[in-house]
């Protein structure tokens, strides 16, 4: 407990005992209409009127079970306690019926009406009963209102939070894209260049190929920042329509790459949402690129199975034949970026190495989604 708390607590303790020693106070001083039987009883009234103001030293911490003791003591000979365990009661009980009930018992316990057969004294007592017991409940209502617009607060400042965190990440993709576009976009007018001027087949050839995956790269980044900048709402973009997954050019890319790749579609293709298309083409993506890194002159398998409702991708590559002729990097974070989209889309995503050294990649992604899917936009 911080030193604030506990000088918080020590002076609500010290508030309490103050108003318990006035109603025992009150009690002993005043006494609460005639009560017959009592009169040559006084010490009844004294007893009850300490007892019962003891009691209100748990009017804080136990309202409703103080309240209630309050009430039992104050039916033997009623005390100035019944007023404050009122208020206590209507204050601190958190749960409204509770509290209404146990306010009509102390209200009825005040005004006595089977002691009391004036129609006009059981109306008084129950109005001075009922004046602390509003007023708790008032205070309550306060406190409540104060937490509400305290939650309400955080709730807004979290939401500023998150949009000015967007706006930068959209600020920090136009960063990306003005400067990788340019590298990317000299990259592919060198190539061109290249093409025009070489002399040898191949060369031209391998030119050709550099300038068309410089392309694909620009566009691929041009749809990027275009989802990630859009000015209608954060994460938006212009839908696009259902279309059949299409991998043919990324299993060009990796045939001439050198890298041996069979595809196979088992069930009857069917067009999915803009959404499950770019994920689906993401996991073979990086499924290849990994090949490509990791398993130098494996055979890769590609297997799009459509069944029911959902798109079943699995990429199966053999142990690799060689070791890797340029260093492409090591420990990049592909995978658990991967997993994380294909979760965001309702998917499923399981990786595992196989007996011969090969490795097993298996999505399973829910062909008919929505193209408002959360975690990607449409």
């Amino acid at each position: 407990m911080s030193l604030r708390a506990w000088s918080a607590s020590r002076r609500s303790f010290g508030f309490d005992v103050l108003v318990s020693a006035i109603a025992i106070a009150l009690g002993l001083a005043l006494r609460m209409g005639p009560h017959p039987g009592l009169v040559d009883r006084p010490y009844l009234h004294q007893a009850s009127a300490v007892v019962a103001g003891a009691l209100l030293l748990n009017r804080r911490r136990a309202a409703f079970g103080s309240g209630m003791a309050v009430c039992a003591v104050s039916l033997v000979h009623p005390t100035h306690a019944l007023f404050f365990a009122a208020y206590a009661v209507g204050a601190y009980v958190e749960d409204r019926r509770r509290a209404l009930a146990l306010i009509t018992a102390l209200v009825s316990t005040t005004a006595q009406p089977w002691n009391h057969p004036a129609p006009s004294d059981i109306v008084g007592g129950m109005s001075v009963a009922l004046v602390p017991a509003l007023l708790g409940l008032h205070v309550a209502a306060r406190r409540r209102l104060r937490l509400d617009r305290a939650a309400r607060a955080e709730r807004e400042g979290e939401l500023l939070f998150e949009r000015v965190r967007m706006e930068e990440r959209a600020r920090i993709a136009g960063e990306m894209h003005d400067v990788i576009t340019h590298r990317v976009s000299l990259m592919v007018l060198q190539a061109g260049a290249l093409r025009t001027r070489a002399r040898e087949d191949d060369v031209r050839a391998t030119a050709e190929e550099l300038r068309l995956v410089g392309c694909k790269a620009l566009e691929e980044l041009r749809g990027l920042v275009a989802m990630t900048r859009s000015e209608h709402r954060v994460g938006s973009v212009v839908a696009a329509p259902r279309a059949v997954l299409d991998v043919s050019d990324l299993v060009a890319d990796s045939r001439s790459a050198g890298v041996s790749v069979d595809v196979i579609t088992l069930g009857e293709p069917h067009a999915t949402s803009p959404v499950i298309g770019r994920a689906a083409y993401r996991v073979v993506q990086e499924a290849l690129t990994n090949v490509h890194k990791h398993a130098p002159g494996a055979v890769v398998d590609v297997r799009l199975h459509y069944v029911g409702d959902e798109v079943q991708i699995t990429v199966r590559n053999s142990a690799p034949t060689r070791a890797a002729d340029i260093a492409l990097g090591t420990g990049g974070s592909g995978l658990l970026g991967l997993r994380k989209r294909v979760e965001l889309v309702a998917g499923t995503l399981h990786t595992r190495p196989l007996p011969d050294g090969g490795y097993e990649l298996l999505a399973v992604l829910p062909a008919g989604a929505s193209t408002t899917t959360t975690g990607e936009p449409a």
